[in-house]
């Protein structure tokens, strides 16, 4: 079985009283909904080195204020190919945050818990989401 891993990253911030969360959506517009930085995992590369990676070519953030593990993996088989994804928070600097957006992003938007929830079509995506928001209000 062939193993494919990958990091799942949640970009957020504080803002005023209250998290935001910066959604993203891949080209070609028609074939993805809105999620969160998504990217792979290069051969004896570390997660985290894949997380700051993929957070700076997606969105031109470089530095976390917090990098967070969700201490989450996803699994998922495909025949005889297999995914694993890596769920990881980023938190970008407070005020205002300007996104560059790499070559395979489309569009952005910083959202409220409640509107990122009801706007990501993956269950799994939204999992994570509630997973990183329980984090934030117990840490």
């Amino acid at each position: 079985m062939v193993l494919d891993h990958k990091v799942r990253v949640f970009v957020f911030r504080f803002e005023g009283d209250h998290w935001d969360y910066l959604l993203l959506r891949r080209k070609p517009l028609s074939e993805y909904g809105y999620g969160p930085v998504r990217g792979t995992v290069g051969v004896s590369e570390h997660l985290q080195d894949a997380v700051l990676r993929e957070v700076r070519e997606e969105t031109g953030l470089a530095r976390p204020t917090h990098l967070i593990d969700l201490e989450h993996v996803s699994r998922f088989c495909f025949g005889d190919e297999g995914l694993i994804e890596w769920d990881f928070a980023f938190q970008a600097p407070q005020g205002e945050v300007l996104i560059h957006h790499g070559p395979c992003i489309a569009e952005s938007f910083w959202a409220s818990f409640d509107q990122a929830f009801e706007t990501m079509e993956i269950s799994e995506d939204r999992e994570s989401l509630v997973r990183l928001r329980m984090h934030l209000e117990t840490g």
